[in-house]
This record gives structure tokens, sequence and C-alpha cells, in this order.
């Protein structure tokens, strides 16, 4: 009975315990609707504001201009380093130096065997250039004893060609003109001959003239001899006409009076010496030449011999790797990597430190193919570093023409420039916007007022003139950035949004996670 009796005590507490929370539920239930009846709409000012909306990216800052330092020379020990990592440089500040003592020595035997060479080449030079001076000297005075014989001998012989003419035309003017066509057709043969030597031996002149030419210009040697052969066999063919002719005219001449034949054989003996005494000038003057570009050519091997050009320049080319022993910054910036220490090697390729300047970073981003609109080389983007909590403003700096697929999804890689201060450091995360749409001074209310018709049209509910009534109004809308939406036509400045009330369930449902 006593068992039967606690059990029955038992059902009839977990009854009552059941009463009391259905009543506490029903009166938690009634003061929250009394509370939603007076709150049953939310009040959301109509008012302007700047709408942005952007496409988000993700990377990591890195310096825009960094360059690592390797080196002129190699397999030189490193001496010393003259700055430390996180040092401020100036382009030309010495960053390392190299041992140079292999190039000091190099040095120093240069200079000394330059010296001992320098006064027995400055002897030889001296004494070509006086020989030189001399017979050019010589030459311009006209008192060279082979030029000075050979240009009395033309002059000689020209006076006696010209007055044995004048004796022998003015015997020919005595004659009848035309009585004796046999004669003056053998003294116009004979002239032509005359005319014919003569421009054949100014021929073998230039000839002689381009084949020195040519010897010295190293040019076709060949080609020169084999034109000065033609020339001279040209002259001898027109020697040979002309004593045809020669031999012609004393034969017509032997027809014609006597004291015509005399003169004609002073006339032709001087012709003849003249020719002969003008080969002879050419002969003394060509020697001349030779004698002078050989004492030109003893001149210049002599200065050759003494030409200290090469060893100049190879003690110019030590002296510059001595001063590339000290390796030095290539511009302004900070050093950021010390890879080598004392004693190590320098080689073609590792670089003994790198420079960085922080003055300007970036950030390697990949753009969506489908978040291309917009994005342009020059774009202004906004740089957000969280771990500073600081915006910058950056550009796009680059973006790729070819795209690379992940997933199945074409991306372009790209790159953000942006300034940056001392608060900016390498290898922080970045976020970047991208900014699609920028309104400013938009009409906005919440994006959580606009509702949707049956046609999908939207609307937003908006509080009475009277401030009771609600008015239901078709809107258009614009720009979004997820809180707040641009309302382009429907509602004005200055007019009361309202949030659409919650459905029973939303409101236990609310109720229920204690709000």
């Amino acid at each position: 009975m006593a068992a039967s009796g606690t059990k029955k005590k038992k059902k009839w507490i977990k009854w009552v315990v059941i009463a009391a929370v259905v009543v506490l539920i029903f009166i938690i239930f009634s003061i929250y609707s009394m509370n939603a009846a007076n709150n049953m709409f939310e009040d959301d000012p109509v008012t302007k504001r700047d709408i942005q909306t952007y496409h988000s990216f993700t990377g990591t800052v890195a310096p825009v201009t960094e360059e690592n330092v390797v080196p002129k020379l190699t397999g030189l020990k490193i001496e010393k380093y003259a700055v430390e990592e996180g040092d401020e440089v100036k382009a030309g500040d010495v960053l390392v130096y190299l041992d140079a003592s292999s190039i000091e020595d190099q040095i120093e035997e240069l200079e000394l065997s330059m010296s001992i060479n320098a006064t027995d080449s400055d002897i030889s030079v001296k004494q070509a250039y006086n020989q030189l001076s001399a017979y050019r000297r010589d030459l311009k005075d006209g008192i060279n004893s082979q030029m000075l014989s050979a240009s009395q001998n033309l002059a000689s012989a020209a006076a006696q060609f010209r007055q044995a003419e004048r004796n022998y035309r003015d015997i020919l003017s005595m004659n009848a003109a035309g009585a004796n066509t046999t004669l003056t057709g053998a003294q116009y043969q004979v002239d032509s001959a005359y005319q014919g030597v003569r421009q054949a031996q100014i021929a073998l002149d230039q000839a002689d003239h381009a084949k020195r030419l040519g010897a010295t210009a190293m040019n076709d040697q060949e080609s020169l001899n084999l034109s000065y052969e033609n020339a001279e066999r040209a002259l001898d063919s027109a020697w040979l006409s002309y004593r045809n002719a020669v031999a012609s005219s004393k034969a017509a001449a032997i027809q014609s009076q006597s004291n015509t034949e005399a003169a004609l054989d002073s006339y032709l003996a001087a012709q003849n010496s003249l020719l002969m005494a003008y080969q002879a000038y050419q002969v003394a003057e060509r020697g001349a030449k030779d004698q002078l570009a050989n004492l030109e050519l003893q001149y210049e091997q002599a200065k050759n011999g003494a030409n200290t050009a090469l060893n100049e320049l190879k003690l110019s080319r030590l002296y510059e790797n001595l001063e590339d022993c000290k390796v030095k910054a290539p511009m302004d910036g900070v050093v950021t990597s010390l890879p080598k220490k004392r004693g190590d090697m320098t080689t073609a390729t590792d670089p003994v430190a790198t420079v960085t300047l922080f003055d300007s970073m970036k950030v390697k981003i990949k753009i969506n193919e489908y978040d291309m609109a917009g994005a342009e080389e020059g774009k202004d983007v906004v740089v957000i570093l969280n771990a500073i909590d600081k915006e910058y403003e950056g550009k796009i700096s680059k973006i790729a023409r070819t795209a690379t697929a992940e997933n199945g999804v074409s991306y372009f890689e790209s790159e953000i420039e942006f300034p940056a201060d001392e608060l900016v450091r390498i290898g922080m995360s970045a976020e970047i916007h991208l900014i699609t749409n920028d309104v400013k001074g938009a009409l906005t209310v919440k994006s959580d007022t606009i509702e949707l018709n049956e046609d999908g049209t939207a609307y937003v509910l908006v509080r009475g003139k009277d401030g009771k009534s609600v008015d239901k109004r078709d809107v258009e809308c614009g720009a979004s950035d997820g809180t707040y939406t641009e309302i382009t036509k429907g509602v004005y400045e200055g007019e009361t949004a309202l949030k659409v009330p919650l459905s029973a369930e939303e409101m236990m449902a609310q109720m229920m996670m204690g709000e």
C-alpha cells in the first residue's frame, strides 16, 4: 500500500510540473506576441549613401624593386662585408670587399715592364721621325738630288723641243699649203702617234700610282699589278706606233725638200728627247714617292714598336677589376640578405647581397575569368592589410594575356602595385578590392526591406504620412552592396521603409532561440 501511494504521488507531481511548464510557455508567448504586435515593423529611413561593389582577391606583399647583387669578378674571396642586414644604402655604397691582392700584383708587374720599355722605344721613334721629316722637307724645297736633276733635264728637253718645233713649222709655212700631201699625212701620223705615247705614258703613271696606293692599303695587289703591266704594254705599243710613224715621216721627208729634212730631223729628235726626259722625270718622281712611303712605313713601325696602347688597355682593365673588388649597391634601398660569409669564393651566378626598395610594393593575385569585367592595367584598386588595419591606394600593374586553368576555371595572373610606408612588411597578407560599381549619393534602403511580387518585381512597404498606415510601393532597384540597395524609382528621401513582419512560425522560432 505504501508503494502504491508513492507511485500516485510521483505521477501527480509529474502532471503538476507539465502543467506549470505549459502555463509558463503560454505566458512567455503572450508577452512576446504583445511585444511583436507593438513592434510589428522595423523602421528603415530612406537615405542617400554611397554604394560600392567590388571583387575581392587575396595575395602576399612583395617588393616591386629588388636586386640580387652578383659580383663582376669570379673566383675571388670575400674579404669582408661593409654592411649588415637591415642597413639602408645609397646607390654606389660599398656592400662587400673582395680580396684584391692578386690584381694588385698584376698591376705592379705590368707597370714595371712598361717603364723599362718606354726609353728604348722613344729613341727609335724619334730617329724615324727625323729621317721622314728631312726627306719631306727636301721634296718640298726642291733640293732632292734625283728630282732636281730629272726636273732640269725635262726643262732643257722641253726648251729644245719648242725651238725645233718653231724651226720646223717655219719651214713648212714656206711651202705651199697642201703642196706635199704625202709629207702632211706622214706628219699627222707622227703627231697622232706622239699623242698616243703621251696618253699611254699618263696611263702608266696612273697605274703605277694606283699600284703603290693599293700596296699601302692592302687591296687586291694582283689586279693592280695586271693593270700596271697592261699600261706598260700599251706604252710599248704606242712607242712602236710612234717609231713606225717617224719612219714613215722620214721616208716622206726624203722626198721633200732638203731643207725640210734637216728641220724635221731636228724636230723629231727634240720630240723624242722630250719624251725620254719626261719618262726619266716620272721614274725619278716614282722613286721619290717610294722612298717617302718607305720612310713613312719605318716611322709607323717604330711607333707601333713603341706603342703602349695594348699594355695601357691591359692596365686600365686591371684597375677596373681592382675597383670591381668593391661590390657596390646598384640602387637606393635596404640590405635584406647577405647569403655568403667571409672567405667564400665569388661565382658568376651566386649573389653576395640583396638590396630591396620598400617605397613600392606589389601583390600577385589571380583574377577569375568571370571577374575580368572592369579589370585592366592601370585600374585603381584598394589594398587592405588587415595585420596593421590600414588601406592603401593601388593600381593593377600587370595582367597576363594568357589564362591559366585550375579546377576547370580559367584565371589570369596579375600584379597590384601600391606605395608603401614604414608599417608595410614583405610577406604580409593582403586583400585587394577591385571596384566594379561606385555610386555616389544613391537613394537607398536596407536590402532586407525589399520584397518580391509573384511576378518577380520588387516592392517596399512605406509608412504612410499619418504615421500609422502602410503603403506598398513598387520600386526599381540599382546597385547593392548586400546590406543596402539603391532604389532608382518608387520611394523618396526622408520616407520610412518598413521591414516585413515575421510569420507566426518565425516568431515562435525566434522566441525559442531567446530572441
